[in-house]
């Protein structure tokens, strides 16, 4: 009897390299996003009911659809974050829950890094010129890398390794993480920031590099608000590649019109659209006021892309769920709930 697998939206336009390698073992099917949440909702929650296997990009797993899973092994997120998911309700209810965090990290890396060295290098003023014809190197001020103190919030993978293209570049860089060793600082070629106050009043570029937490001693959402904006270098400018939600998005519009932050460049923001649609003025306001800013250059959730990581997340994210499905259990690196484990085997007697 072949297990029965769906993904709930997809990287790309089809499930090939998902079919091949759970072709044998399970029927596999795909379905889109709902721009509504509330039918996206329902749409999963008429297919969930009889899945051994949920596969999932940006979906929202919520309570609702996991008490109708009844036979869920494995959640699987074809991705670096988890938010979207309740993993806690998931675990209380015997299920595997994967992501694939080693999968795009140079790419992410590389789109930051190359959004700080267009802000240093002025390139969006140059284009605003060349658009109206306008033949002139005069007047506007650009920088170089080593003019320049690049500060990193989040020193894991992504934070890490762009750190150390950074400091290749030529940027001095300063990072926070409190959960980095003093010698792992010192591999990805950043100074330690002590305090997350030092990065903040010495950084000319702030990248925001963390993963979305709500719990624990260093929750992110909305990690920088008015207070943290306040304590930043007059002019900095703020990447973030990672979750809109780790910024106040109205402090930062404040502090974006009134000059003390000169720039955002992001690729994500609060509320996201759905991927692969239009967005109608007054369809999502933080979007309608980010882009109304001349200073903001915005990116449609597209870090991660490049032809290698969308293959390898495809190839990873299946990999994890064939492995469940054959009665086995997912890399460690992979697992984001290893404490369900004897839960999940007295459920299917493993």
């Amino acid at each position: 009897m072949k297990f029965k697998v769906y993904f709930a939206d997809i990287h790309g336009e089809d499930i090939g390299i998902e079919e091949s390698i759970l072709s044998g073992i399970a029927e596999v099917w795909k379905g889109e996003r709902c721009k509504e949440p509330e039918k996206d909702e329902e749409r999963l929650l008429e297919v969930v009911e009889d899945l051994d296997a949920l596969g999932v990009r940006h979906t929202r797993i919520t309570k609702k659809i996991i008490d109708k899973m009844k036979k869920c092994r494995i959640i699987a997120r074809f991705g670096g974050g988890y938010d979207n998911i309740d993993v806690k309700y998931a675990t209380e209810k015997g299920i595997i829950v994967t992501f694939v965090p080693d999968y795009c990290t140079e790419a992410v890396a590389e789109h930051a890094l190359t959004l700080a060295l267009m802000k240093i290098r002025n390139i969006k003023k140059y284009e605003e010129r060349i658009e109206n014809n306008y033949w002139s190197a005069q007047g506007i001020k650009a920088e170089m890398s080593k003019d320049t103190v690049l500060g990193i919030i989040g020193l894991g993978r992504i934070g890490g390794t762009l750190s150390r293209k950074a400091s290749c570049v030529g940027f001095n860089v300063i990072a926070f993480d409190p959960f980095i060793s003093n010698e792992d600082f010192k591999n990805k070629k950043a100074e330690k920031a002590d305090k997350l106050d030092d990065l903040l009043k010495t950084a000319d570029i702030i990248s925001l590099n963390v993963p979305l937490t709500r719990e624990g001693e260093y929750p992110t959402f909305r990690m920088l608000g008015k207070k943290e904006i306040e304590k930043m270098k007059e002019g900095v400018y703020i990447i973030n590649v990672c979750r809109g939600e780790v910024i106040d998005t109205d402090a930062l519009i404040d502090s974006i019109k009134s000059g003390k932050v000169s720039g955002l460049a992001t690729d994500l923001i609060e509320g996201e659209p759905v991927q692969n649609t239009y967005i109608k003025e007054g369809e999502n306001s933080v979007y309608d006021r980010l882009k109304s800013l001349p200073q903001v250059m915005i990116t449609p959730h597209c870090a991660f892309a490049s032809t290698r990581s969308i293959r390898t997340v495809k190839e990873k994210g299946a990999m994890e769920i064939k492995r469940v499905l054959e009665g086995g259990f997912p890399r460690r690196i992979a697992w984001i709930n290893p404490e369900v484990e004897k839960k999940y085997s007295e459920r299917f007697k493993i």
